[in-house]
Order: C-alpha cells, then structure tokens, then sequence
C-alpha cells in the first residue's frame, strides 16, 4: 500500500495504490455493470450509475474505510492528516465514514471533461454529522488524459486574475508607445533648445512601467501555483476537502470510470 500527499493551495489530496485487493474489484466493477445507467437526471459528459451501499452492499463501504485507515495509519510524517496541535497519529483517534449513496461515473468518449469547481458537503443520516471529503475509486486505467486535477484556486479568482492581467498589460504597452513617442519626438529636436520637460516625462513614465512591470510579474508567480493531477488508475483511492477546487481534465484514453462517494475524516 502507497499513500501520496499532494498540498494545494492550502488543502491536502490523498491518493492510495495498492490498498484494495483484485478480488474487491472484481466485485465492484461486477457491481457497476448491474446497474441501469441513468436516464432521469440532468444529462453531463459522463453517464451516471447509482447505488446506495447499504446492507448487501455495505461490504463496499466496509473495505474502503478498511483502506483508508490502515492507509492513514502507515503516515506519520508532519505532512500527513494527522499534523497540527497533537502528536498522536493513531488512525482509530479519527472518524472515517464513507456516506452509502454513491455514484458510478463514465467516461465513454475522448474530450469528456468537468471544469473547475467545488463539491458540496452532504449530511449523514446516520450520525448527523456533514460530509469533509470527496471519495473517488478509480476503476479503470487512462494512459493519457482524464486527470482529476486539484487546484490553488477557484475558477472566479483565475477569472478575475486573467482579467487584471491582461488590463496590465495593455496599460505596460501604452506606456512603452508613449515613451517610444517622447524618444522619437526627442530625436528630432536634438538641435533646438531642450527645457528637460520630456526627460521628466520618460522619468515618470519609467517609473509608472516599472511598477505595472511588477505588477505582472506578481500575478504571474500567482498562476504558476503547482496544481496536483491525479492520473485514473484501477483501484486507485483519491479522497480530498470538498473545498479544495478540482476539475476533470479532458479524457483522452478511455473509458474513464471511477465510483464517486462523500467521506467524513475528521478527529473524533
């Protein structure tokens, strides 16, 4: 068993290999295709299958937060979930519950994608208590494409980011053709007398360009944030705070197929 850290802007991803045994697949992927593919609710780029993993299926649930647990368990760097005001690091100190209404999700054609978003929490009828993380199982391999990608930001501070640098932008460029203009004018008049007025104006104007210059530079450092992309890979647990931005880059290899739950994960 492998468990891979990714910190992004602030949350942290979960990815677990080798934690479900082939036979837990087979039962799974069994499981998929016997269920009736979705045709009521609203249509997206991946057909949905739905299922409630309670009694004759609550072994679904039994094994992954086996996974989990025995996965956090092994973890006791600083990095892990168990950071913070206490040095404890036993996993049994930790409420993990995989909610039962779940969804198998399919990607059945290339280009199939899912923007920049965040997941919303869900209550447990059982404990009253909401939902943490996103749950994903991954049930197929794609050797191209189709990420589940974890961002630093949400999609309205890159908008409004892009927007602020491109305005940058054209204003560095106004301020260099105003410059070009005084040096050009300047050039001309080389023989007739020169009061330093447009000497002052390319002083202020420099000043006015190198500020806007770092400016760019600043917004720019913003948008080459590492993100964390995680590659599908058969029983390839991946789990994060419902909070934390994600989007499903377009497939390419496929089918992608993945089973889809919320997870509580939180210190009891």
């Amino acid at each position: 068993m492998e468990l891979i850290l990714g910190n992004v802007g602030g949350h942290t991803g979960y990815v677990l290999d080798n934690a479900l045994s082939s036979d837990y697949m087979s039962k799974l992927q069994n499981l998929r295709t016997s269920l009736p593919i979705d045709k009521e609710k609203k249509k997206t780029a991946a057909a949905r299958r739905f299922l409630c993993a309670e009694d004759e299926l609550e072994w679904i649930r039994v094994g992954l937060v086996a996974a989990i647990r025995k996965g956090l368990s092994e973890r006791s760097d600083e990095e892990s979930f168990f950071c913070g005001d206490s040095n404890d690091h036993d996993s049994e100190e930790i409420i993990i519950r995989v909610l039962p209404w779940m969804r198998f999700l399919e990607y059945t054609t290339p280009n199939g994608s899912l923007g920049p978003h965040t997941d919303a929490l869900i209550r447990c009828k059982e404990t009253d208590i909401w939902s943490t993380h996103t749950l994903l199982v991954f049930c197929s391999d794609c050797e191209m494409g189709g990420e589940t990608t974890l961002l630093p930001e949400d999609a309205k501070t890159t908008r409004l980011r892009k927007k602020k640098l491109q305005k940058a932008n054209d204003a560095a460029a106004e301020v260099r053709l105003a410059m070009a203009r005084i040096n050009t004018a300047c050039d001309g008049q080389q023989n007739s007398a020169d009061d330093g007025s447009n000497e002052k104006k390319l002083a202020r104007l420099q000043t006015t360009l190198q500020t806007i210059e770092e400016n760019i530079a600043t917004m720019n450092k913003e948008a080459a944030k590492p993100c964390f992309p995680v590659k599908p890979k058969c029983g390839r647990i991946l789990f994060f705070p419902h909070e934390c931005p994600h989007e499903g880059r377009p497939t390419v290899s496929v089918p992608k197929i993945f089973l889809r739950a919320e997870l509580i994960l939180k210190r009891k």
